[in-house]
C-alpha cells in the first residue's frame, strides 16, 4: 500500500515544454492558464468501480496533478465484466492496488496516490485538503457528511454512482466562477460575429438541501412529463441502503420493501407513487448491484467532462443532479433545489 502523501504543494507546478507539446490540443481548447489549473489540481475519489476507472482514466490523460484513491474493497468475478485494469488474478486482491498501474502507465506525469481504507473511518480533516472530491458506491449519510465537510472549507464536491442501466451526478459547487463565451449580435451580413467573454458566477446547493425539495408546485402529468423517474428511484435505493448497508437483491422480501420505503417516502416530497411504477422499480432492483461498462462509459465521461469543465472555469457546469436512464436513453439535468421549479 502506498504511504499517504501531502495532497497539495506550496509552490504550483510551472508546465513544461515536453507537457505544452503533449497538451497541446486540450491548451488550444480552453487556453493555457486553464491547463495550468489542471496541471496543480489535487483531486479525492472515492471508490474504485467501474465507474471510478472511467472517470480517473479520463482526468489523467487530461494531465490532472494529483489523484488520491480511497478504496478498502476486493476484486470479485464480477468485477471483472466491467473493469478495464484488473484481471483474473487480481481476484481477491485490493481493486485500487490492483488497478493503479495501469492508470499510472497512461500519464506518468500524474501522482497517483493510493488509500486502502473504509472512507468512513477517515478523520474530517481529511477530505478539507483537496480541491475537488468524488465519491462513489458511498450510502447516503456518508455523502451528506463529506458534502457537508467540503462546503465548510470551499471543497468542491461531486459523488456519482451507476445502478444497471441507470445512473447519476449530483455536484455541489457552493459558490462557482466560469467564463461564457458569447457571440455579439452583428448588423450586417458582411460583418463577423465578436466573440465577448463575460464572467458569470453560479450558486449551488448541498445534496442534504436538494432533497429536501418538495414537489406540490408541479402537477403529476407535468412531473410525469418534465422530471426523470431515476431521481425519485435512487432516493428509494438510499433509503433502503440507509437501513441494510448494502442494495438490494431482486429476491421477493428486498422488492417488497423497495415498494414499501416508495409508497412511504414519495407522499412526503408531495409526489404521487405512481410516478414510480412496480416494473419500474423491479428494474431498478433487479440492476442495482450491475456494473454495465456502457453506462459506466457514458456517465464517467460526463462527470470527469464536468470537473475538467469547473477546472478549467470555461462552460457552466451542470447543477446539480444529471440523471441517465439507459432504459430510453435519456440523460437530464434537473436542478433541484427548493427555491426553484423545474
Amino acid at each position: 500500500m502506498d504511504n499517504i502523501a501531502t495532497h497539495n504543494s506550496t509552490d504550483p507546478k510551472v508546465i513544461s515544454e515536453d507537457e505544452a507539446a503533449l497538451y497541446d490540443r486540450q491548451i488550444r481548447l480552453w487556453g493555457l492558464e486553464a491547463q495550468q489549473r489542471m496541471r496543480n489540481a489535487s483531486i479525492l475519489m472515492v471508490g474504485f468501480s467501474a465507474l471510478s476507472n472511467e472517470v480517473c482514466k479520463n482526468l489523467v490523460l487530461a494531465g490532472i496533478g494529483s489523484i488520491t484513491i480511497v478504496d478498502e474493497k476486493l476484486v470479485t468475478p464480477e468485477d471483472l465484466g466491467a473493469q478495464f485494469y484488473i484481471s483474473e488474478d487480481c481476484i481477491g486482491k485490493n481493486r485500487v492496488e490492483s488497478a493503479v498501474e495501469g492508470l499510472r502507465n497512461l500519464n506518468p506525469r500524474v501522482k497517483i496516490n493510493v488509500i486502502t481504507a473504509n472512507v468512513k473511518t477517515l478523520s474530517d480533516d481529511f477530505f478539507t485538503d483537496f480541491e475537488i472530491v468524488v465519491l462513489t458506491e458511498c450510502d447516503l449519510s456518508t455523502m451528506k457528511r463529506i458534502n457537508n465537510l467540503c462546503r465548510n472549507v470551499q471543497t468542491k464536491f461531486y459523488t456519482a454512482d451507476t445502478y444497471g442501466f441507470f445512473g447519476y451526478i449530483f455536484c455541489d459547487l457552493i459558490k462557482h466562477d466560469y467564463i461564457e463565451d458569447r457571440k455579439e449580435t452583428v448588423t450586417s451580413k458582411t460583418e463577423e460575429a465578436e466573440i465577448k467573454r463575460v464572467k458569470k458566477e453560479e450558486e449551488f446547493v448541498s445534496l442534504e438541501t436538494a432533497l429536501s425539495k418538495t414537489w406540490n408546485n408541479m402537477t403529476l402529468r407535468q412531473i410525469k412529463k418534465r422530471v426523470s423517474p431515476v431521481i425519485f428511484g435512487i432516493q428509494v435505493l438510499w433509503q433502503f441502503q440507509e437501513k441494510h448497508q448494502r442494495l438490494p437483491k431482486s429476491n421477493e422480501n428486498d422488492i417488497k420493501e423497495i415498494l414499501d420505503i416508495r409508497n412511504d417516502l414519495l407522499p412526503t416530497i408531495s409526489v404521487d407513487i405512481s410516478v414510480l411504477d412496480d416494473d419500474f422499480l423491479k428494474t431498478l432492483v433487479l440492476n442495482a448491484q450491475a456494473d454495465l461498462a456502457p453506462v459506466c462509459a457514458i456517465v464517467g465521461g460526463i462527470l470527469s467532462q464536468e470537473i475538467l469543465k469547473v477546472l478549467s472555469a470555461k462552460e457552466l457546469p451542470v447543477n446539480n443532479f444529471f440523471l441517465y436512464n439507459g432504459l430510453n436513453g435519456s440523460g437530464l439535468v434537473h436542478r433541484l433545489d427548493p427555491t426553484t421549479t423545474i
